[in-house]
């Protein structure tokens, strides 16, 4: 015997192959049994779990689904919103600037204007609180039996600028219409826009199949149902059957109740009060008007669509049947895959190859980062092909100039692995230089592990050079300025001593004539010397409005109530019937000599256009404002200014009566307004043009 083998070889190689081969044919036998048996409950174990799973997914595809489309419905009635808010606030603007005495029309014209690319907006009217309508597209009549009262007290209730009432039947604005078959929804916004105009509600009516159409834009299955509400659970725009549901219907839904309190997105099963129709429904809020968009989707149409997508895989065709399905399921998949990996990056390379701006890709894992690929735009922009970079560090596009402030802040970004945006002077591969605005961006692996940089590059060397030549021209601007403006001070300040010769020349050569008592020569010589004096006195308020810009406006407070007082005693000494009421006056941050000159020129028209049949009295108030300035009323009971006059009468040498009838040159309220706006401020007038005149002016709190 062999002690190797136990048994004879010979022995051993006389054997019969089959006798030999047995055991193991029948091992295997068993053993493909166990595996296929194996496999075939594994099957049934998988074919279960991908049932099961299959259901979840469907599930969560329709919630993921209904997020998206919730997602994309409220930006486009954001988007439509915004519009319809810049529309009103556009409108409040135009109404600040109205003459309630002139023609409706005008005013119906100019929103009429504003509606030309809103197709969306049926109508819009500017209504006063006592139900006047100030301007309308529609048909004023109509408007007129608006409950506006009402409209004004539930937008001035709104936390927001912006309300949006309840859908109401009819085309327009107006008298509610029962049994129209239109609908609009009414958009108000109150605004004061002042300028002696209150209060006004501004209301659109608005088209609400606009936003079914915005719905329809979005691809949605049939079972979807989608409604724009508000924050109160009224029902704004709604799927067909919704016209039923009340404003208050909805309040206690779960919706309103319990999701919106948690969140202001999110998606839950709605029930439907019991109705046993659940829907998987998603909603989001705007960002900032209280309304809310949800979508819905039928639960059990989505399990019917999956039982319907899932019923081929219970007939079983036999184990070996499922199991090369599976094999072929399994084969296909890594092969679609593939396939579909090939195709994104073929795609992906398209892309890159008809984008305008130059691509290239470094390699963040080699050192000195080296370019792995340059688009057609790239080589195009620079001049070099694409074999001459391939390998290479993107400096060379630097050529010598490497101290660029973009370069530093490329090594900062390429040292912290972040991206960037930078400013760079690149050169082409003729030495051209241009302008290139370089995106770098740091892309990173499923690990987290940065693995190349992609830069963007965007020639803007002809906005670099236009900006340069705006600075440029922004600058001679500047300078031809400041050089006319010390030519006229220095001319306003050199005639002076002319005008001052004029005048007194004139009354030395009266004086010489002595007793002559020809009339016109002393009247010519009278008329001389008031020129002379009214040229210097000119000169003078040219000069001081020249000057305004170079005085000192900061670093100085004073009490306004003490130098109000002063300036008030020392102007109205000599002026009888003049009296002088004011509340407590703050402390401003105003030098004391400035502020003496803009009271003194107030103080001074007061008294220059007092009534004459009245005496003058002056009321001065102050009111703090959240600005870090103090509005200051300065009001009297004069001639007042005609309303269409009170922007004009703040021009240089701007004046409404003769020198005949009131002294002065016209620069007083000119001064005024030049030493308010330098301090920060704004100064405007408001006046009946009967009762007087009131200045309002904004000064800053004092900082000491």
């Amino acid at each position: 015997m062999s002690p190797l083998f136990g048994e004879d070889p010979e022995r051993l190689l006389r054997r019969p192959v089959g006798a030999a081969t047995r055991p193991q044919t029948t091992r295997l036998i068993v053993m493909v049994a166990v595996v296929v048996g194996l496999a075939v409950l594994g099957l049934a174990g998988a074919m279960f779990e991908i049932l099961r799973n299959s259901r979840a997914e469907a599930l969560q595809s329709a919630e993921q689904s209904t997020r998206g489309m919730a997602l994309a419905l409220t930006g486009g009635v954001s988007r439509t919103v915004q519009s319809i808010e810049i529309l009103l606030q556009s409108a409040a603007g135009r109404v600040a600037e109205w003459d309630l005495s002139r023609p409706f029309t005008e005013r119906d014209q100019e929103i009429r204007r504003l509606l030309r690319f809103m197709p969306h907006i049926r109508q819009m009217a500017v209504l006063a609180p006592d139900g006047t309508v100030l301007a309308d597209t529609g048909d004023r009549s109509m408007t007129v039996r608006l409950d506006v009262k009402a409209m004004f007290a539930e937008a001035q209730a709104a936390p927001v600028p912006l309300v949006v009432g309840q859908i109401r039947s009819g085309r327009f604005l107006g008298a509610e219409t029962v049994h129209s078959n239109h609908q609009f929804l009414p958009f108000m916004h109150v605004s004061n826009p002042g300028g002696g105009i209150g209060p006004v509600l501004l209301v659109a009516a608005v088209n609400p199949l606009y936003f079914k159409d915005v719905f329809a834009s979005v691809e949605m299955p049939s079972s979807a149902r989608i409604r724009l509400w508000r924050f109160d659970g009224t029902l704004l725009v709604g799927a067909s059957g919704d016209q039923l549901y009340g404003p208050g219907d909805h309040a206690a839904a779960p919706l309103f109740a319990q999701h919106l309190k948690a969140s202001e997105y999110g998606t839950f099963v709605d029930d439907g009060a019991g109705s046993g129709d659940a829907l998987i429904t998603s909603y989001r809020t705007t960002l900032n008007w209280p309304l809310v968009v949800s979508v819905g989707v039928s639960r059990d149409a989505v399990l019917a669509e999956w039982k319907h997508a899932a019923l081929p895989l219970l007939w079983p065709a036999g184990a070996l049947t499922v199991a090369l399905l599976a094999a072929a399921t399994v084969l296909t998949r890594s092969l679609v895959s593939r396939v579909r990996a090939e195709a994104m990056l073929v795609l992906s390379e398209r892309v890159l190859e008809t984008m305008s701006n130059g691509v290239a890709i470094a390699d963040a894992t080699l050192a000195d980062y080296p370019l792995v690929y340059v688009n057609p735009a790239f080589q195009r922009i620079t001049g070099y092909a694409a074999e001459q970079v391939l390998g290479r560090n993107p400096r060379f596009l630097h050529g010598d100039d490497r101290d660029q402030p973009g370069l530093t802040e490329i090594r900062q970004a390429l040292a912290e692995g972040r991206s960037a945006l930078v400013v760079l002077r690149n050169y082409r591969a003729d030495s051209t230089p241009y302008w290139n605005e370089l995106t770098l961006s740091a892309v990173r692996n499923t690990a987290g592990r940065l693995t190349h940089y992609v830069a963007i590059q965007r020639d803007i060397t002809d906005q670099e050079s236009q900006r340069v030549q705006l600075a440029e021209a922004y600058a001679r601007i500047e300078r031809y300025s400041a050089e006319l403006e010390r030519f006229s001070f220095i001319l306003a300040h050199h005639l002076q001593e002319p005008a001052r010769h004029i005048s007194v020349y004139a009354q030395l050569v009266a004086r010489a004539l002595g007793d002559n008592d020809d009339p016109e020569i002393l009247s010519n010589l009278g008329f001389l010397s008031k020129a002379g004096g009214r040229l210097k006195e000119l000169l003078r308020d040219v000069q001081l409005y020249l000057a305004m810009d170079r005085l000192a406006m900061t670093g100085g407070s004073c009490q306004a109530e003490a130098v109000l007082d002063k300036e008030w005693e020392a102007r109205t000494r000599d002026v009888a019937g003049c009296d002088l009421v004011s509340g407590a006056l703050p402390k401003v941050q105003v030098p004391q000599r400035r502020l003496a000159d803009l009271f003194g020129i107030l103080i001074d028209n007061s008294i220059v256009f007092r009534h004459p049949e009245r005496p003058l009295r002056v009321k001065v108030d102050a009111e703090r404002q959240d600005d870090g300035f103090w509005r200051f009323s300065f009001s009297d009971n004069g001639l007042g200014i005609p309303p269409e006059f009170l922007e004009k009468v703040f021009g240089v040498f701007e004046r409404l009566h003769g020198r005949d009838h009131f002294p002065g040159n016209g620069v007083g309220l000119a001064i005024a307004r030049k030493l308010v706006e330098t301090l920060g401020g704004r100064i405007h007038a408001q006046s009946d043009g009967v009762t007087g005149t009131t200045i309002v002016m904004t000064l800053p709190e004092a900082t000491e």
